[in-house]
């Protein structure tokens, strides 16, 4: 009986392979072309083509459907939230209404004490008086700020909760005050209190003041977050206490670079008259302008003079203590700009009064567009989220944070270190965190290098397949075993089409994973092009580079600590199937992957109908029936049942990758994180700890969560009981009571189906007990000791005393002990003498 070539089963195979995928209506790569690359046969006899119907009809397996994605869709705006209250907003006021706000409340500050006249508690503030160039120190209307003189309550200070303000009503600090302000005796009527808060002029408290209360230069700048992110001017464009914008030189209205980009308009402020705020008009850079700016040295717009305001002012410290006397007193201020919002927020800490800011800062930075501010100025908002425990700005910002701390720990290069001493890799400024919170970011950065680069050594394994319990891929292993055990012509060309095939299939994953990984990513790639754009809006020109030109210097431990690359890799993968798909080994890329499947089936079919001697093992028939396959017999194939079922290890393989591929997805993010979506910010429980436990994390304040973790006691590494029996789980292992063999694993967990094999804990292992066992030498030793002391030792008498046992009783539990057992098991037990069951293990 004639029987069908190799190439006949696999020509059939391939062909049915495109019906099956026209039928699914699959976008898959074409397989003609595998076809066409197969050595063609001269004739074929009418028998030949029968039997092939036959064994085509059987060895064909049935379509299934594609595996659930790998990948989302990418595009521009790839991992960015799409259901973003924050652009659909109204403005908060129009512009008119807000320039009337602004200026009613410059009027309120001069005269408050018009509006705090009421109160037991008369409250002094004095302001520095400048004799020269005093329009350097006035507001927006030239107005020169005066010593202030205002009443309060003293209850509703002490309702703040606050130590600070319940020690200066004290009778101490009274005292002093009344014989500096000369009122003692004197204090007006319904006065029972003052305070003086105006600011130290000199000394250590000065210098501590001025430092908490400096602002950031992302603090400074964040009124332009108005053009280029598109926050609402009412709550970042208001103006310093100290402004000169009714005095500016008309030369400053002038932008030099009006034509920042020709497409938009300018980003320049325009005046209309005096009455009227400054008007600012978008600005939306794209990266091939911004590049240009770059090269010329520019920046994309020129801040007015007024918006350079210094880091420290003593009237905007001073107007401070005035506005958070006002929001204590329940009669509010508008919060207009960072600026403000920080200045008060760093006196409210200084009072400790902070929680009463709260709601109000929670309401400021979560309003529409501005929780931008979390993503452009993390260490800001860390701060900011630290000091009045908002778990949302806090969370987000130290997502930020270690990743881009992780970036630069897993750099391998270092020149970069001082090429980004500045800003991150990826160009935004960096500002300054505390102590205290920079560990914690520091800590979390390494937890996350550690777990990615746990990612790279896994997924970068040649035996990834094997490490899963995948029952197509441990039957070829299986195989392969018991191939490599015969020695004759046929099983080493049966195993090595094996080898070949599970090569070739472990090619496909490792292919994909250089693609993504290893390689830099591809430059006219539409999803970088938006990240770049959001990127402008917080990073300048002078440190701006292309997203793609950055990535193409990061090694696989960088490109994993971004999401892109994950789905470019789910991508590749979503991209093939192995049905229809051409191996990607080297030399063997004109074969198709089901063509390498029929390949080594036909080998394996061949070799066992060669020896039929091995029909009688138990092994080969087992491993036979797992894949409903039949001993074949010399001459004849009466099953063409595939060696594997390509679609099944597809399917399997992908279930696997498939939490990886999308772990860059953000479940419940809010905010969403936009501008930062190129990051990896979808942070496990390992590195999200270091967090307060208010915030979601395990640090309680007793710096238990920097420490090494305890081990577990499961894994043997912890004593098991009292006394000296303690496994400590790192010692040379036992041999396995069954075989450390995969064939006799397979033969003992799958083949038979035994409730008793070979633990499969990969975490757990079987270690040599470190316990001791008393000799002879320890038996005299112990008679000794209990022997009959001198008269002199005392000691000897009391423990002879304490002694439950006699010396009889005693030796003969120490040479049971000692003493060669027979126990089968292994165990070692001690018995007691008194005939109880209890034992010592």
């Amino acid at each position: 009986m004639d029987v069908p070539n190799d190439w006949q089963i696999e020509q059939a195979h391939v062909a049915w392979d495109d019906l099956a995928d026209q039928s699914n209506h699959q976008p898959q790569h074409s397989t003609q072309t595998a076809q066409q690359s197969e050595p063609q046969p001269q004739s074929q006899s009418p028998h030949t083509h029968h039997l092939l119907g036959i064994a085509t009809h059987l060895a064909l397996e049935e379509p299934s459907p594609a595996p659930a994605p790998l990948s989302s869709w990418t595009g521009p705006s790839f991992n960015k939230a799409n259901n973003f209250y924050g652009d659909h907003l109204p403005k908060l006021l129009p512009i008119k209404d807000a320039e009337q706000t602004r200026l009613f409340e410059l009027y309120r500050l001069h005269m408050v004490s018009f509006e705090l006249n009421q109160g037991d508690t008369l409250v002094f503030i004095d302001y520095p008086v400048h004799h020269k160039g005093v329009l350097d120190y006035t507001d927006c209307n030239g107005i020169v700020y005066k010593s202030q003189k205002f009443q309060v309550h003293s209850s509703k200070l002490l309702e703040t909760g606050s130590p600070k303000f319940a020690e200066l009503l004290g009778p101490t600090y009274q005292f002093k005050i009344q014989r500096r302000r000369k009122m003692v005796n004197k204090l007006p009527d319904g006065i029972k209190y003052l305070l003086d808060l105006t600011p130290p002029s000199e000394g250590d408290e000065l210098v501590f003041q001025m430092t908490e209360l400096s602002l950031t230069p992302g603090i400074i700048k964040w009124w332009s977050s108005h053009i280029l992110n598109g926050v609402d001017p009412f709550l970042v464009c208001g103006h310093d206490d100290i402004c000169k914008c009714n005095r500016q030189p008309k030369g400053a209205e002038n932008n030099k670079d009006a034509d920042a980009n020709a497409e938009h308009d300018s980003a320049t402020p325009t005046k209309g008259n005096a009455n009227t705020s400054y008007r600012l008009k978008p600005l939306k850079l794209d990266p091939e302008r911004a590049l240009q700016l770059k090269a010329t040295n520019k920046n994309a717009y020129e801040a007015p003079l007024y918006r350079q305001i210094p880091d420290y002012c003593p009237i905007r410290h001073r107007n401070g203590i005035v506005r958070l006397l006002m929001l204590i007193e329940g009669k509010g201020c508008i919060l207009d700009s960072a600026p403000r919002l920080f200045t008060i927020l760093k006196l409210s800490c200084l009072f400790e009064c902070s929680s009463m800011l709260t709601d109000r800062v929670t309401q400021w930075i979560m309003h529409g567009e501005n929780t931008a501010f979390i993503e452009v100025l993390p260490e800001e908002a860390l701060q900011i989220g630290s000091l009045l425990k908002i778990p949302s700005v806090m969370d987000s910002a130290f997502r930020i944070l270690v990743n881009e701390l992780a970036l630069k720990l897993a750099d391998t290069n270092p020149a970069n270190n001082n090429a980004h001493s500045q800003t991150t890799i990826f160009g935004r400024r960096l500002g300054h965190l505390p102590d205290e919170l920079s560990n914690i970011v520091q800590h979390g950065a390494q937890a996350l290098v550690d777990r990615v680069s746990e990612i790279n050594k896994t997924y970068t394994n040649p035996n990834l397949f094997a490490s899963w319990d995948i029952d197509e891929w441990a039957k070829l292993q299986v195989t392969e075993q018991l191939l490599e055990q015969e020695n004759n012509p046929m099983s080493q060309i049966a195993l090595e089409k094996l080898r070949l095939l599970m090569s070739a299939l472990t090619r496909e994953f490792t292919h994909a994973w250089e693609e993504a990984i290893d390689s830099a990513p591809v430059d006219t790639h539409s999803t970088y092009n938006g990240i770049d754009r959001d990127r402008l809006t917080y990073v300048e020109p002078k440190d701006f580079d292309n997203m793609t030109c950055i990535m193409m210097l990061f090694n696989p431990i960088q490109m994993l600590l971004c999401a892109v690359p994950y789905n470019d890799l789910g991508v590749e993968l979503d991209n093939q199937r192995w049905n229809h798909s051409r191996c990607k080994l080297d030399g063997y890329t004109h074969k198709s992957y089901s063509g390498l499947v029929q390949e080594a089936t036909d080998a394996l079919d061949d070799f066992l109908a060669c020896t039929p001697g091995l029909s009688n093992n138990l092994l080969w028939s087992r491993i036979l029936a797992l894949g409903d396959r039949e001993f074949p017999e010399m001459g004849t194939r009466p099953s063409r049942r595939p060696i594997v079922s390509l679609n099944t290890l597809e399917a399997a393989v992908k279930d696997r990758l498939r939490p990886l591929t999308l772990s860059w997805r953000r479940e419940n993010f809010w905010p969403p994180l936009n501008l930062t979506r190129h990051l990896l910010l979808t942070l496990t429980e390992n590195e999200l700890k270091y967090l307060p436990l208010w915030c979601g994390g395990n640090d309680d304040g007793s710096g238990g969560v920097f420490g090494d973790a305890i081990p577990s006691a499961d894994l043997l590494v912890a004593p098991n009981g009292p006394g000296p029996s303690f496994h400590t789980g790192h010692t040379i292992s036992t041999p396995s009571s069954v075989c450390g063999s995969i064939i006799e694993d397979m033969d003992a967990l799958r083949v038979w189906g035994s409730t008793s094999a070979a633990s499969m804990t990969q975490d757990r292992r079987i270690a040599m007990e470190s316990s001791f066992t008393l000799g002879e030498s320890d038996v005299e030793f112990t008679d000794a000791r209990y022997a009959m002391p001198a008269d002199h030792q005392t000691m000897g008498e009391a423990v002879d005393m304490t002694v439950e046992t006699t010396d009889s009783e005693s030796a003969s539990a120490i040479e049971a002990l000692s003493s060669k057992r027979d126990d089968s098991d292994g165990d070692d037990c001690m018995w007691d003498s008194d005939g109880s069951d209890d034992t010592i293990a």
